[in-house]
């Protein structure tokens, strides 16, 4: 009964935060997705909005949620399932990142993410998802925006200001700059975002980091705009136990 309670006091909030998607869907489970109707919908379990995914030559289509997943969202999910971390979360380290409910959720492993995508009913993206995901339909083009790297203020926060990023060093709350094609928001910059998959190499190199390593994608506000192509990859921070300030994620859901 107190977490039915809990829930509903949360979907109040995010209704209150997010007043654009009011009207949206809600969706309780992949189940129901069969019967929507609409190509954005408001997760039921953590309150967040997700964005339809069509189908391509390697992925099936799936759901994503449009932002990177939240400290209010993750508090809600350490507060329900009473997670076990491998050491304990740092909230001042936190704090001094992402200070509101609105910044996206850092410092978490690779395995923390796991723990709540599971939570949430969900599962992290699988890295030709994620890449496909952020191009937001524009097939060939080197940004979520298109190939203009004059545009990329307007985008993603990164190294340094101009246009609409003004945080100079200093991570954004989610959706503070405009989404990509599919609606989805700081596919590049801001934070990195855990993917489901083992580091594989794809030019016969890093061999060393093959079954070691998991994918992050993204770049991040810590790093200049060489860091942003949806096609970049990163390697030296993957290791899943390990924590960053500058790492976050996002989950997806597939019909069932």
């Amino acid at each position: 009964m107190i977490r039915r309670f809990q829930c509903v006091l949360f979907l109040i909030f995010v209704s209150l935060v997010r007043g654009d998607d009011k009207e949206l869907p809600i969706v309780a489970n992949a189940r129901e997705l069969k019967k929507v109707d609409s190509n954005k919908i408001i997760w039921q379990r953590d309150g967040s909005t997700m964005s339809y995914i069509p189908s391509s030559e390697s992925t099936k289509s799936f759901w994503m949620d449009t932002t990177e997943v939240t400290v209010g969202q993750f508090k809600q999910f350490l507060q329900s399932a009473g997670h076990k971390n491998t050491k304990p979360i740092d909230w001042d380290l936190i704090d001094e990142c992402s200070p509101t409910d609105k910044h996206p959720m850092v410092y978490v492993s690779w395995h923390d993410a796991v723990a709540y995508a599971v939570w949430a009913g969900k599962r992290l993206p699988y890295e030709n998802e994620w890449e496909f995901a952020a191009r937001g339909g524009l097939l060939g083009k080197i940004y979520p925006w298109g190939n203009d790297e004059s545009l990329a203020r307007d985008y993603s926060n990164f190294k340094g200001v101009g246009g609409k990023d003004k945080w100079d060093r200093q991570i954004a709350p989610v959706a503070s700059l405009k989404p990509n094609g599919y609606g989805l928001h700081d596919m590049a910059g801001n934070v990195w975002e855990w993917c489901q998959d083992w580091y594989e190499s794809d030019q016969g190199i890093h061999q060393y980091a093959i079954g070691y390593w998991k994918v992050v994608r993204g770049g991040s506000y810590q790093l200049s705009i060489f860091y942003l192509p949806v096609s970049n990859r990163v390697l030296g921070r993957c290791l899943p136990i390990r924590r960053f300030e500058d790492n976050g994620f996002r989950c997806v859901v597939n019909e069932q």
